[in-house]
This record gives structure tokens, sequence and C-alpha cells, in this order.
């Protein structure tokens, strides 16, 4: 009985076929990778205080692009806000200058919870800067009576005048950080000044940053660059002063008078981008600047941007967006990139195609 043997050959162009749509889907992909690829799956903002409009404004934080008012205009009876920042809970705090109160909303919508600190609770007056301490409690700058008191984290109730009134000369006090050493400094606006106290206690140390040092007149923000040194915006020169992290003298004038339309600064942050934001109270803009020379890059935030008046604080917060996929098109994609996406995925497709295809006998 003859055995019958079935010889299968394989098409003499089935290699270079494969070749050719893996060589296409390379090419492809090479030219699309600015566009495309592994992509952050975290959502930056900035929100920014509007003093006059009584709101606290939200925008992209890659763009500078509008996105709603997050506090709506006197949501809870907000009057002139100033100092922003979110808690241990991650909810929105807000100073109430004119109200004297700190006001608490919703870190996911913005609607408003409670007045956090009642009014002139502990003899709050003129309620601007606030942070929470590495105690977890919240720290407000009353400007009219020169103090920073001290209010429980979780409750809001009145715990001590941490520095008490006029303490080191404090004459009022604008916004408040705590520094690498873990001390508090504090802008003293009426007396041209940056005041450091020990952040345990409250103890008046030193004037870090002495009267008028570099030019320095009427501070206001305050921020610990990425090199340490501590950035002062100078209200009335239209200015931001460099000076010494450790020792406090003065550096250089890192964004020099009107740069880029300067004009009557508040608010400092740097982004995650390594760069310096600056609130323009004046020109109801948000300013941006090279982090590591100060030269203007651009308004980030435009004018006026989504009612923006009187810009003060400034806060960048990076929230986890709810999405599966691990590859995404950049915002900046023009619609022939998503085109050219879309034969990408027809390439790869027609490949494994090809792949599945029973070669003839």
């Amino acid at each position: 009985m003859e055995k019958v043997f079935t010889i299968r050959k394989e098409p003499k162009n089935k290699g270079f076929v494969l070749r050719l749509f893996t060589l296409k889907s390379l090419v492809i992909a090479l030219l699309l990778f600015p566009v495309i690829g592994i992509v952050n799956t975290n959502a930056l903002e900035l929100f920014v205080s509007s003093s006059d409009s009584d709101e606290v404004l939200v925008y992209k934080g890659t763009t500078g692009a509008f996105i709603d008012a997050f506090v709506p205009a006197m949501s809870g009876g907000l009057d002139r806000p100033q100092g922003i920042n979110f808690g241990p809970d991650g909810n929105l705090y807000v100073s109430s200058f004119e109200s004297d109160e700190v006001l608490r909303y919703n870190g996911t919508t913005g609607a408003f919870i409670d007045a956090f600190v009642s009014s002139g609770s502990g003899g709050l007056d003129g309620s601007a800067g606030l942070i929470f301490g590495p105690d977890g409690n919240l720290y407000v700058s009353s400007f009219s009576t020169n103090q920073v008191l001290r209010y429980d984290g979780t409750t809001g109730a009145f715990i001590d005048a941490f520095v008490t009134a006029m303490s080191g000369g404090l004459n009022g006090p604008s916004d408040l950080i705590i520094g690498p050493d873990g001390n508090l400094y504090v802008s003293s606006f009426e007396s041209y000044e940056v005041l450091r106290y020990d952040g345990t206690t409250g103890t008046f140390i030193d004037a870090f940053v002495s009267s008028g040092s570099g030019g320095l007149a009427t501070p206001v923000g305050l921020v610990f660059g990425p090199d340490s040194n501590l950035y002062v915006s100078s209200n009335v020169p239209n200015e931001v002063l460099r000076f010494n992290g450790l020792t406090g003298t003065f550096i250089d004038t890192f964004v020099p008078e009107l740069s880029g339309g300067l004009n009557s600064p508040t608010g400092l942050a740097f982004g995650p981008d390594g760069n310096l934001y600056v609130g323009s109270s004046f020109t109801r803009q948000v300013l941006r600047y090279d982090g590591m020379t100060g030269a203007f890059i651009d308004a980030f935030i435009t004018s006026g941007s989504g009612g923006l008046d009187d810009p003060f604080f400034l806060v960048f917060r990076e929230l986890p967006e709810s999405s599966s996929c691990a590859f995404a098109v950049r915002e900046e994609a023009s619609p022939d990139l998503i085109i050219a996406l879309s034969i990408l995925v027809i390439v790869v497709i027609s490949t494994r195609i090809i792949r599945k295809q029973k070669p003839q006998l």
C-alpha cells in the first residue's frame, strides 16, 4: 500500500508581505510618536482666587484654558477671597477677607460645605493667607490684627494666636509658608519684610528678609523654589525677587519690573513643569516665567479669562483621570494625525489577517 505524502508549500512572497506591513507599521508609529503613546493619566488643574469677582476659578494646568467657576460668586458668603488651599480631607479652604472667615467647599464639586472658621473667631480680622501645618492644624494670617492664628484642622475651633500681635514687627501679614527648615515664614506687607517664626512654638526667630532688601516693597506671595531659594512678589515695584533659602540674603531680581506686563504681582507657584506662575492683579492675568532664568514665557491665563478679576493666590492640583486606556491621543493632535492613527490601526489589523491566512498546498 502506497503512502501518500502531502507537501505544503509556503507562498514565496509571504515573508516579504509580512515584512512590508511590519515596516509600514514601524514607520507610521515613529511618525506618530510625538502624538500618541503612554500619557500621564493625571489631570492637572490650576485654581486661582479671583478676589474682585468673589470666586475661585479653575483652569487646565497644562494649557491655561478656563474650565469653570469652581466656587461661584459669593457662594457661602465669599467676599474677596485670598488664600486657597486643599486640606487633608481633600476639600478646598478659602479665606474670605472681608467677612473674616475661612470657608470650606467640596473638593470635587466646589459646593459650599460650611464656614470652617466662623467670622471673627479668635479675633480674625482680614483673613489672608492660609496653610495646613505639619501638625494638621490650619494657620491663617489675620491682616488687620497683625497675627497668625491657629485653628483645629478637623473642627475649625480656635486654638491660639500662634504668632502674637506685632511679634517681630509683623505688620500686615499676607502670605505664609512652611520652609524647608520646618519654620513659618510670613510676608509682612506694611514693613517690607519676610519674618521667620519657630514652626513649633510660633516664637519670633528673625527678619529672614530684612526691610527693603533688594528693593523689596509690599511683599505678598512667598514660595520656595526647586533650587531651595525663597521667591517673593514685590507688589509695588512689580517684580519677583529671589533670596538665599538658607540665609535670606538677596540674590537677584528674578522677574524684572513689568516683565511680560506684570503689574501688582500677588501669589506665586512653581508648576509641575518647573516654571514660575505669578498672579498679575492689575492686568487680571496669570503670567508664566522660566523657572531657571526668570525670562517671560507667556500669559498662561489671559486677561479676564473666565471672569478673572484681581487674581490673588494660586494652587496646582493633580487629579487621577478615570481612564482604562494606557494609550491616548494628546489634546493638540490634529484631525490629520488622528486619521493617520486610524491608518495605523488598519495596517496592524491587515497584518494579523495575513498571518492567519492558510497557505496553499
